[in-house]
C-alpha cells in the first residue's frame, strides 16, 4: 500500500488539483472520507491501519485548511456548511474512539502489571525483612 504525502489531496484530486478544484471542494472531499472512515468505527482487531488512515486524513485536512481562501463563493459557502455539519458528527466520534483507545491501553498496562506480579509475587516485598501491619 503506498503512503500518500499529507501535503497532497486525496487520489481523485491530485491531478491538477490547484487549477481544477478549489481548496473548499478538496476539503469537502477529504472531510467526506474522514466522515466515512470514523463512522465505520474503531475495529476490535488490526487497529493500526485504521489509526494510520485516520492520521493521514487529518493531516490532509490540516494542510488544505491552511490553503483556504479569504473570500468564498456561494457554492463554496454551501460546501462549507456541509463540512461543518459533518464535523459535528466527526468530533464526538473521534473523542469516543480516543477514549476507547486510552482505556484499552490502561487496561493492557494493568494486565501487564498483574502478570508480572503473578509471575513473581515476592518481588514487591521489602528487602530488610520488616513487616508493617496495615491496621491502625
Amino acid at each position: 500500500m503506498e503512503r500518500s504525502d499529507p501535503d497532497q489531496p486525496p487520489h481523485a484530486a491530485r491531478r491538477g488539483w490547484s487549477r481544477v478544484m478549489s481548496a473548499v471542494k478538496i476539503l469537502l472531499e477529504i472531510t467526506k472520507n474522514l466522515f466515512d472512515h470514523v463512522r465505520s468505527g474503531l475495529p476490535k482487531d488490526e487497529r493500526e491501519p485504521y489509526i494510520e488512515r485516520l492520521n493521514e486524513l487529518l493531516d490532509q485536512r490540516h494542510t488544505i485548511i491552511g490553503k483556504l481562501p479569504a473570500m468564498y463563493s456561494e457554492e463554496e459557502q454551501r460546501m462549507g456548511k456541509m463540512i461543518v455539519k459533518m464535523n459535528e458528527t466527526i468530533e464526538p466520534l473521534l473523542v469516543r474512539q480516543f477514549e476507547e483507545i486510552k482505556h484499552n491501553l490502561s487496561m493492557m498496562k494493568k494486565k501487564k502489571e498483574k502478570n508480572v506480579q503473578y509471575a513473581n509475587p515476592y518481588q514487591t516485598l521489602s528487602a530488610d525483612g520488616m513487616y508493617f501491619d496495615k491496621k491502625n
